[in-house]
């Protein structure tokens, strides 16, 4: 029952989503550790929706269509902000473009403080995955739907429950790990001017796409 359970996971996990996209963007973008703080604010965000539905709470909440479409509006206004966000941040690359040289004493610097971005950035890696995944308003009702089905009816419901819902999130952020490392591989391909506005550019697209996208969503759907 364990290994169907972490398999559906990894499957589930493995599909693309808005969370797993900001998550591969930190990666090619920025740095690792920056990717893994998106990946860990992702679990944190899952940990407590998770908790919710567990407590009761989430049947009650899931079945509320006022909080449906609150959470699920906020959600998509705050996607179609990282999109727009995302895309204006080529235009301030564009601008500086010519600038990236830097002279050897800054270069020493940067090799200096390789692995020590500054708080802001990582702060903001983690609160906009966290904030992405809490926002989905499908989340809860997949909870719902998923877990019951790899419950033994035959034994006691918390005990199972206390080792499949930390397993799921230990499962979500090793995949979501393993993503960032491949992105963070390809990366060195991608520093050009060229490249950098491309998928500034692309990013942009797919956040804007993936907002207007849970617009449609609907309780049922």
């Amino acid at each position: 029952m364990l290994i169907s359970f972490i398999l559906a996971t990894i499957l589930i996990t493995l599909m693309p989503g808005p969370s797993m996209l900001l998550v591969i963007f930190q990666a090619l973008q920025h740095r690792l550790s920056q990717a893994l703080l998106a990946a860990a604010g992702v679990v944190a965000a899952d940990a407590i929706l998770l908790a919710l539905t567990i407590s009761g709470l989430g049947p009650i909440l899931h079945s509320s269509a006022l909080l449906f479409e609150a959470v699920k509006w906020a959600g998509v206004i705050y996607l179609l902000y990282l999109g727009w966000q995302q895309i204006q941040s080529q235009a301030i690359a564009m601008k500086h473009s010519e600038d990236v040289q830097l002279d050897k004493q800054h270069q020493k610097y940067q090799n200096h403080s390789e692995g020590t971005e500054p708080y802001k950035q990582q702060k903001g890696a983690f609160w906009q995955a966290f904030s992405v995944t809490m926002l989905n308003p499908k989340i809860i009702g997949f909870f719902i739907a998923f877990f019951p089905q790899f419950i033994a009816q035959d034994q006691a419901l918390w005990p199972q429950l206390m080792i499949l819902a930390p397993l799921f999130l230990l499962v979500v952020f090793l995949v979501l790990a393993v993503y960032a490392l491949l992105a963070n591989q390809v990366a060195p391909w991608l520093q050009s001017a060229k490249a950098s506005l491309w998928l500034n550019r692309s990013g942009g697209v797919t956040l804007i796409g993936c907002g207007l996208a849970a617009s449609t969503l609907s309780r049922s759907a």
